[in-house]
């Protein structure tokens, strides 16, 4: 009983380790620092985004739901601008047959991919990550599928 009650004493400080319910803007860039993502920090309006180079495209990583500094939400984004962009019925496919982005025209008829984090709840620092890489494999899948050279 004592040696389960031990180890139990030095495993809750690993197992707690990473969970997060929220992020700060400097949180959120050391995980980016730490794994060696791409990235430029923007401050804008008093609004901390992130710049990122993502399967070798451009991509936006907004911290929302913000109070007091701790961002409860990650958005992920994406924009095409295109001199043929594909029509509504090719993006709402890829809403059809994809899972974990969405994708859109904007109000200039350009494409878009988005995806959302929810942290509130709480997650692993590696569920940001896997966000993350998710959102580079669909950013990938979805440049080739709009036809984006």
């Amino acid at each position: 009983m004592r040696l389960a009650l031990a180890w139990l004493f030095l495993l809750a400080p690993a197992l707690g380790q990473g969970v997060r319910t929220g992020v700060t803007p400097q949180e959120m860039e050391a995980l980016l620092k730490a794994w060696s993502y791409r990235y430029e920090r923007v401050e804008e309006k008093g609004e901390v985004y992130f710049r990122l180079r993502l399967a070798g495209l451009k991509a936006v990583l907004s911290l929302l739901d913000c109070q007091k500094g701790r961002c409860e939400s990650l958005q992920l984004y994406a924009g095409f601008t295109m001199d043929d962009p594909p029509g509504l019925e090719r993006v709402n496919e890829w809403n059809q047959k994809r899972r974990f982005s969405r994708a859109y025209l904007d109000e200039d008829g350009d494409p878009v991919l988005e995806a959302d984090l929810d942290l509130a709840g709480g997650v692993a620092d590696e569920a940001i990550r896997a966000f993350l890489d998710l959102f580079e494999e669909s950013l990938r899948a979805f440049a080739a599928w709009i036809g984006w050279d």
